[in-house]
């Protein structure tokens, strides 16, 4: 029977899909799925340098602020995430951070806005496989606090609530969007949910910010989903994602500097 109380006998070995093993990586590592991201994040931190690439998973090690702080990208979905979470846990993270993109599901979540959820909708494809289906899935405090403060104490406005981690990008059913939309879902996108659960799990910490990229709410609110997105680099996107990156870092260096990591 299963017993997370107990180690799953991989740790600190060589990890086979980040490639990474014990002292390769720091104590908190943001995750984005976004292998594009990895340098949009890198370009913050001082003293970086790349420690593996292996299926499109890249870590990169440096320090914010003195600080030590990795970044490996996870692919998209919750299985290939999960991956993931589990095996830089086996190498040291204790607290890991995702920055990632998530569509809006109510009418005033606009594109560029940053999303920091309080608890996700476990449809990821992979929580389900660790735990039954009434376990919640939920940040860790310390990283939801941190996230939020850093946010507010910069004057930026940030959505908050609940966010549905999903795994059907492209379902074209109104309904499938609409009946969360009803039920006061925030947002959605596809590894949260995975990354709380696994973290609990684990016993290590975790959270997750997010940049609107299109609000799904509004492209199903008729008889077919509009399932496009709009050019991904454009300016209210890359302004959004730059200041969630800065916003993570603050919160990093927060957490260290109240000995939460």
């Amino acid at each position: 029977m299963e017993d997370y109380r107990e180690p799953v006998g991989l740790e600190g070995r060589f990890q086979y899909h980040i490639e990474c093993r014990a002292g390769d990586i720091a104590p908190v590592v943001i995750v984005p799925g976004d292998q594009g991201r990895v340098d949009k994040i890198v370009a913050g931190l001082s003293e970086a340098r790349k420690i593996a690439e292996n299926r499109g998973l890249i870590t990169y090690t440096g320090k914010y602020k003195d600080y030590p702080v990795s970044v490996t990208s996870t692919g998209m979905g919750g299985p290939s995430a999960s991956i993931v979470y589990e095996e830089l846990i086996n190498v040291g993270a204790r607290v890991l951070i995702r920055i990632g993109s998530v569509a809006g599901l109510q009418e005033y979540v606009n594109e560029g806005d940053i999303v920091v959820p309080y608890g996700c909708v476990r449809d990821d494809g992979a929580s389900n496989y660790y735990v039954p289906a009434n376990f919640p899935a939920v940040p860790s405090p310390d990283v939801y606090s941190s996230l939020t403060t850093s946010a507010r104490e910069r004057g930026r406005e940030i959505v908050t609530g609940i966010n549905w981690t999903h795994s059907c990008f492209y379902k074209r059913d109104p309904e499938y969007f609409q009946s969360w939309s009803r039920r006061r879902i925030v947002s959605l996108e596809m590894e949260a949910s995975a990354l709380f659960v696994i973290s609990y799990l684990r016993n290590v910490k975790a959270g997750f910010i997010g940049i609107c990229y299109a609000n799904r709410y509004k492209q199903s609110a008729g008889t077919k989903v509009d399932l496009s997105v709009k050019n991904p680099r454009r300016d209210v996107i890359e302004n959004s994602v730059k200041e969630a990156i800065e916003i993570t870092l603050t919160a990093i260096k927060k957490m260290y500097d109240e000995d939460l990591v």
